[in-house]
């Protein structure tokens, strides 16, 4: 094994850190797998997936959903404010047609 040893002083403590790397040869475990690991990780994937959904499942029962009174309030709300933001720029828009129309019969 190979030892690296790092001291950082930053003026409030000092910190130690090391790093150690096993020397031995990777590919040689890579190429030792045996049958029985790979029927274990597929095991293992199973299991996070179900618990995945699991979490998911127990997540959702914790959602507060919004009353059906609310979500008409805010959607009757939001509608309002579009139609309000249209006639704003279609008001913007005529104003500028308006001016633009006088200016071309003055130069014109």
């Amino acid at each position: 094994m190979a030892k690296e040893t790092m001291t950082v002083n930053n003026n409030l403590d000092e910190v130690k850190l090391e790093k150690r790397e096993k020397m031995d040869g990777k590919k040689k475990e890579k190429k030792n797998k045996e049958p029985k690991q790979k029927n274990e990780k597929r095991n293992e994937k199973k299991e996070k997936k179900e618990n995945f959904f699991k979490q998911v499942r127990k997540e959702m029962k914790m959602v507060t959903w919004p009353s059906k009174k609310s979500v008409v309030k805010y959607s009757f709300a939001t509608i309002l404010m579009i139609l309000a933001m249209t006639a704003f720029f279609i008001g913007v828009t005529l104003i500028f047609d308006l001016l633009y129309a006088l200016v071309q019969g003055w130069i014109g």
